[in-house]
């Protein structure tokens, strides 16, 4: 039976499965924009349905892998974990600093040979595609009362003006980006995902959004590495020998942005009913919304890939066939925090190589 590395490396020149979910990950992340919620993910995520792994693997902790989709991989299934520290997205005129980890958990497989020109398909946690992301709620910068440019001739806006200022923890706002829907269009470093920013504010009501789950903030994210700064790294298996099929691709400081993305005009925001049209008016005015262009994102992170290699993959010793996601599931569950995984650096032309990508 051949090494796990190369193994591993067989398996990802037979498709582009690991660059895609390198992509995913950030996808995820991108979603995490403008000003954090409590999680991003949402409040019901629940896990992933075997016991939380350890170690080396200890990121992956809400890994789809008892999805019976995952087990019908060809040639890879991947676990995805990436966690962002730092970034900014501009949404019409508010510019806000992504300040707190935003973690992003995914699952990829193949269940038939795919090229770079198609579409790779990816499978949310147990929770859906809300458990994608989790983070914790970013301050928007100015206050609310700037934003509804008081004071106002309006009685319904003005009340909350006055409210806001008089109550310094009114005044100030908070948003949180959610997952509306699943992943499409991804390819390699590039893909779609459909989210909605959350205003968190007492006096906005409990339904202020930017972007409704019918018609979303459609992100386009690019992944991008940083010369210099990314890192890539080749980690095997604690055991090799057990599970010689096992390892992870780690990336250290890339980036994922996009500038392409139009925003929609505020919505539910207020006392509720009609009253909302004035203050809904108001905080367009003041934020500068709809904004068809100038809208930008940028994150900086770390993206983890696990990989499970498929049948294909393995040699005449091995049975057939082969379950990759199995194979992932039980390297997960032997995992201990005591164990230690032999690390290669590898460059970003030899990350591109194993991964069959030429752009």
């Amino acid at each position: 039976m051949k090494p796990s590395s190369r193994r591993i490396r067989r398996a990802l020149w037979l498709s582009a499965t690991a660059a895609a979910v390198a992509a995913l990950t950030i996808t995820g992340v991108s979603s995490s924009v403008a000003a954090q919620p409590t999680s991003l993910a949402g409040t019901t995520a629940r896990g992933p349905g075997y016991p939380p792994p350890q170690g080396v693997y200890a990121q992956y902790t809400n890994c789809p892998l008892n999805n019976p989709l995952m087990h019908e991989a060809i040639t890879v299934t991947v676990c995805t974990a990436g966690l962002a520290k730092s970034g900014s997205i501009t949404i019409g005129n508010i510019t806000t600093p992504v300040t707190q980890p935003v973690n992003v958990q995914f699952g990829w497989y193949d269940s038939a040979p795919v090229t770079f020109d198609s579409p790779l398909p990816t499978v949310s946690p147990l929770a859906g595609p809300s458990a994608i992301l989790s983070t914790k709620p970013d301050l928007i910068p100015g206050s609310l009362t700037t934003e509804l440019g008081c004071p106002s001739s309006n009685a319904t806006v003005e009340n909350i003006c006055q409210q806001a200022a008089a109550n310094p923890a009114d005044n100030q706002v908070f948003a949180l980006a959610q997952e509306v829907g699943p992943i499409t269009n991804f390819r390699l470093f590039t893909w779609t995902q459909p989210v909605i920013f959350k205003l968190i504010n007492p006096l906005l009501g409990s339904n202020c959004t930017i972007g409704t789950p019918d018609a979303p903030v459609m992100i386009n994210p690019q992944l991008s590495f940083i010369p210099g700064v990314t890192t890539f790294t080749e980690l095997l298996d604690p055991q090799p020998t057990v599970h010689p099929s096992v390892a992870q691709l780690l990336l250290t400081g890339a980036q994922a942005g996009d500038s392409t993305f139009s925003a929609p005009g505020v919505s539910g925001c207020g006392p509720g009913g009609v009253a909302n049209i004035a203050v809904e008016t108001a905080l367009d005015a003041g934020t500068g919304l709809p904004a068809a262009s100038g809208n930008s994102l940028t994150l900086f992170g770390n993206f983890d890939l696990a990989i499970g290699a498929g049948p294909e993959n393995f040699p005449g010793p091995v049975p057939q066939p082969a379950d990759a996601a199995a194979e992932l599931l039980a390297a997960f569950k032997a995992s201990t925090n005591g164990e230690h995984s032999v690390k290669h650096l590898i460059s970003e032309s030899q990350f591109k190589a194993i991964l069959h990508f030429s752009g």
